[in-house]
């Protein structure tokens, strides 16, 4: 059973630092990474000259490697993500599971173009026997899918993430690490759509309902950069 706590990093650095010459062993070969400030606005208060990136549609390498050791540390068996986007988030979780000697992601993306790269990026790095990427709508996917999973990073359009959440919850699908992202609250200072407000903030807020549920014993969360919130589930 996890503590129930509730932490908020805050880190006093300051802009305009060089780039940190650093890769984690299971990111790919040719990505080519830049700081996550040439690709989204920040807000200071975000420490975004703190993360690096590799394009828009992609996770900050901080949170992908964040993600990578949780696996590692937890092992979980069955992970689910969505919004593949690219595959680079799948394929952080694909090599954790490939590190534990187990477990398989289902990663699950609506665009088809998407779907294609991301499969043959996953084939490429070797890691096919421990991904699936699922080109679908993702609640469809979610109400007919006979998996369940103990590990989640809900990375799809902002709008859908916590109607995912409860279609894993409502089906008895999902327990352990469920993990959000763009969750900071200054996010619309600066990006002032995808999505925009009042939903950000009542995306936020959906998400602090769900820590209070019985079920859930604890939450995390990051503000730095785009933001994470990640909860613990019985």
């Amino acid at each position: 059973m996890f503590l129930r706590f509730y932490s908020i990093f805050r880190v006093g650095f300051s802009f305009n630092r060089p780039i940190r010459l650093w890769k984690p062993q299971w990111l790919p070969r040719w990505v080519v990474l830049k700081p996550e400030t040439t690709v989204h606005p920040h807000t200071p208060d975000e420490h975004a000259d703190l993360f690096l990136a590799y394009d828009t549609g992609s996770t900050e390498i901080e949170v992908l490697n964040w993600l990578y050791a949780t696996v590692c540390l937890l092992k979980p068996q069955c992970i689910l993500e969505t919004g593949t986007c690219q595959g680079l988030g799948t394929i952080a979780l694909a090599a954790a599971c490939r590190d534990n000697g187990f477990g398989s992601v289902h990663s699950v993306e609506i665009e088809t173009s998407l779907c294609e790269v991301a499969t043959k990026r996953v084939r490429q790095e070797g890691l096919s026997q421990f991904a699936t990427v699922h080109c679908q709508d993702s609640r469809t996917f979610l109400e007919n899918t006979d998996l369940s999973f103990d590990f989640a990073f809900f990375d799809s359009e902002c709008e859908i993430r916590v109607e995912e959440f409860k279609i894993c919850r409502e089906r008895g699908i999902l327990k352990g690490v469920t993990v959000f992202h763009d969750t900071s609250p200054t996010r619309t200072l600066t990006m002032r759509d995808l999505p925009g407000e009042p939903w950000h903030s009542e995306y936020r807020g959906m998400i602090y309902e769900l820590a209070k549920d019985p079920m859930t014993t604890g939450y995390f969360e990051s503000r730095l950069s785009r933001g994470i919130i990640a909860l613990f589930l019985k």
